[in-house]
């Protein structure tokens, strides 16, 4: 009998700490850095397991940064006001094709814009500018969450890649605009989940199982001294 009534308050002790928890958030992201373009880069997140919990919502951000150097030169023989830009263009893809079905929208996914401003050149003078450097993010926050959840886990590549534009204003067509760049990409996701059901009590449930324990071992004890 004594057994038997241990055994009902450990496992209303186990139920009372079954408890599922509040939602929880869990972020994780890579980041190369800056290379000569063209660039090819590529980074690895991981998939939500299912086995820890309820994936609510996913945020997906794709980052880019970059670095313009302009090189100016008037082959005229008198001033010119001239003014440089220089775009890089950042096109991302994934290893999961359900993603690729969005980032193909946005191709591309990111402009970095960087502008030398007004300049003046005198005849027959050149000027190097630069680093002039640049960044953009992009935030998807209507992601499917299937889409990133397996039992197990397992992870998924980003992919990113660019192409420069440049451009010239002013110069009468007698000043020449040479660009280099360097570029990098990232990408951060975040997962808001409901985790299973936890084996830690709360403390409420703490406090009734060890007032049940106490009334438990009274019992016993009362029972042992009728004996």
């Amino acid at each position: 009998m004594e057994c038997s009534v241990i055994k009902t308050v450990l496992a209303l002790a186990l139920a009372a700490g079954m408890v599922a928890g509040p939602a929880h958030g869990a972020s994780l992201s890579f980041s190369n850095p800056d290379s000569l373009t063209p660039i090819s880069q590529d980074g690895i997140l991981e998939l939500f397991d299912t086995n820890i919990g309820t994936l609510n919502t996913v945020r997906l951000t794709l980052s880019g940064t970059g670095s313009s150097r302009f090189v100016l030169n008037n082959t005229s023989g008198s001033g010119q006001n001239v003014s440089a830009s220089s775009v890089i263009l950042m096109y991302f893809s994934s290893s999961l094709p359900s993603l690729n079905t969005t980032l193909d929208v946005l191709m591309p996914a990111l402009q970095l814009e960087a502008s030398t401003g007004p300049i003046s050149l005198d005849a027959g003078a050149g000027a190097h500018l630069g680093p002039v450097v640049s960044s953009a993010t992009l935030t998807l926050d209507t992601l499917m969450p299937s889409l990133f959840a397996q039992a197990g886990g397992g992870n998924f590549t980003i992919y990113c890649e660019n192409s420069d534009e440049k451009r010239l204003d002013g110069g009468n067509g007698v000043v020449t605009l040479g660009l280099v760049t360097q570029a990098g990409c990232g990408a951060t996701v975040e997962y808001d989940y409901t985790p299973r059901a936890s084996q830690i009590p709360e403390p409420a449930s703490t406090a009734l199982i060890g007032l049940g324990m106490a009334s438990l071992l009274a019992t016993i004890h009362r029972r042992r001294q009728r004996r």
